[in-house]
């Protein structure tokens, strides 16, 4: 009785805690906020959760996909991460997120830690963890990838915007008297860039406001 008086005692008291927390995989966020979210460091071991820490950091930091926790007996615990891989920059409001083939938002410690490919969200603001339909991202990824080589001469520095109203994800490009694509919705976006990829190669020169491929089996131009 008395050993397993001692054994518990140890197990409950200021003995056999946490010490030292190792994080691996860490590049969008920081090891103390890995640290902190874990609530791992000073934690007895004896009674910490590795499931509950993992939970944890799910929960708290979105620029995880997935983390694995050890606990190491008598005063270490071993976190390994796996973190999400940005597609897309993604601006709504006075905010800029970056996003995963996944459609979650995240913030990162990296200024260079997701291509400079960027959609101009004009629905709402986000907040990080937010979830985007993938095939949205998708489809706005594939338009933020299109060159002025890819469209016409004049279509210069293509911007990807998902606007609030009927015409969906939207390329404009070039500036003051700029014209616009108008995409729609993510469905059969290949079969639409291809459509616009076939009219403006056709119609190198003709005068444009809108080229308008929301509906892929046709083509809405103005001026008409």
């Amino acid at each position: 009785m008395a050993c397993a008086a001692a054994i518990v005692a140890a197990s409950i008291g200021p003995f056999w805690r946490i010490r030292d927390v190792s994080i691996e995989g860490a590049h969008h966020v920081t090891v103390d906020a890995v640290v902190a979210a874990s609530g791992l460091l000073d934690a007895q071991a004896f009674t910490a959760s590795a499931s509950r820490a993992q939970d944890r950091l799910i929960r708290a930091l979105p620029a995880l996909r997935d983390a694995h926790v050890e606990i190491r007996i008598p005063d270490r615990a071993r976190v390994v991460l796996s973190e999400r891989v940005p597609i897309l920059r993604w601006s709504a409001g006075d905010a800029e997120w970056l996003v995963d083939a996944d459609g979650v938002l995240f913030s990162s410690i990296d200024p260079h830690g997701a291509p400079e490919l960027r959609v101009t969200d004009e629905r709402s603001s986000r907040r990080a963890g937010d979830r985007l339909d993938p095939a949205l991202v998708d489809a706005a990824a594939k338009l933020a990838r299109l060159g002025p080589g890819e469209l016409r001469p004049d279509a210069t520095g293509p911007r990807v915007v998902l606007t609030s109203g009927a015409n969906g994800l939207v390329l404009r490009v070039g500036v003051g008297t700029g014209w616009e694509i108008r995409f729609g919705g993510a469905e059969r976006i290949d079969d639409k860039i291809t459509l616009v990829k076939r009219y403006l190669r056709d119609n190198p020169q003709r005068k444009l406001d809108y080229v308008d491929v929301r509906t892929p089996d046709s083509i809405v131009v103005s001026p008409a």
